[in-house]
């Protein structure tokens, strides 16, 4: 093993990054080599961990964490979720996962538990919030406890589902003038695609507004730690807000959808009413044609000079005289 690698002993135990703050929440990188302890004796720390790192696994398994607690962040269930003891809190939370450049449209489940004097935080794959949360404290920003630097990562992550929304009912807005105008050729598409994501972020919010409620406002919150129901109880805000923007949205994505079901059925009216009205001109005709097309004796105008010009003429009459009984039944407008 090279050295470098024997000197990091974090990377042994899947720990991505550690950080220790001071009484005054003032952020500071433990030492690749040093494996920091759940609870130091001033301030506090934040480890984030690879859960996929088997070494990770084991060493959440030997600290003195509740089995419910530990059963959670090792887990491999992704539905959000938040439960307590009487000095700790842990729970899942999806986030958006981040690619090599960016982050993307899929989600991925954040695990933590916020003790007194700790933050630990596991994910499986690379995800936005906690990569933010982490430049920041290199920028130098302070956390005064768990419970604030666990909000603030929350904060992230509902800052990006903020940027979804807006740039969900922008692209709404677009559509909906497009309909309008009848210029959206491809309406039901963007439509759906609008559908889709207003479905993923509502499932995101709505996940975060059960578990935040429940603490904020229910009784099953009164045992959890005085600053986890504070905590929720200002997200909760934020998160009722965004939640009435999505379901707006739903909502006119829905009459959009209508409204071009209506636009569709109308244009195809047209067209049958347009077909249907040919089809009568052309019956009269057609009859005739047919009638003259019989190898039979009798026939008028078969001898005649003129015969197939007197035809011609008849169809047009017939065709004429159709129109003219259907504009007085009223069936084409005036």
């Amino acid at each position: 093993m090279p050295s470098d690698q024997q000197g990091d002993l974090q990377s042994r135990y899947g720990i991505i990054w550690a950080y220790r703050f001071d009484d005054d929440g003032r952020p500071a990188l433990v030492e690749r080599e040093l494996l920091p302890e759940l609870a130091p004796t001033e301030g506090f720390v934040w480890l984030h961990l690879d859960l996929v790192h088997t070494r990770a696994q084991s060493w959440i398994g030997e600290q003195d964490l509740p089995d419910a607690a530990q059963e959670v962040f090792l887990s491999q269930e992704a539905h959000q979720r938040l439960d307590h003891s009487a000095s700790l809190a842990w729970g899942v939370s999806h986030d958006l996962t981040r690619g090599v450049a960016e982050k993307s449209d899929s989600v991925g489940a954040l695990r933590w538990i916020v003790g007194e004097r700790f933050l630990l935080t596991g994910r499986r794959e690379a995800l936005q919030a906690i990569r933010m949360m982490a430049e920041a404290l290199n920028r130098g920003e302070p956390a005064e406890s768990p419970s604030v630097l666990f909000e603030q990562i929350i904060e992230y992550i509902i800052d990006d589902v903020t940027d979804s929304v807006v740039r969900l009912v922008e692209e709404t807005d677009t559509v909906e003038d497009h309909i309008l105008l009848d210029r959206l050729h491809n309406g039901p598409g963007r439509v759906g695609s609008v559908r889709r994501t207003a479905v993923r972020l509502h499932r995101q919010l709505s996940g975060l507004h059960v578990l935040f409620r429940r603490f904020a406002e229910t009784h099953s919150g009164r045992s959890a730690p005085d600053a986890v129901k504070a905590t929720a109880l200002r997200l909760l805000q934020r998160v009722d807000t965004l939640h009435h923007d999505v379901q707006s949205v739903q909502d006119r994505a829905r009459l959009l959808q209508d409204e071009i079901a209506a636009r569709s059925v109308s244009r195809t009216n047209r067209q049958l009413y347009v077909l249907s009205i040919l089809t009568a001109l052309f019956m009269p005709a057609t009859f005739i044609t047919g009638l003259f097309g019989i190898n039979v004796k009798g026939l008028p105008w078969v001898e005649s000079e003129i015969g197939a010009f007197n035809v011609a003429l008849a169809c047009i009459g017939a065709a004429v005289l159709t129109l003219v009984m259907l504009r007085r039944r009223g069936v084409i407008g005036d």
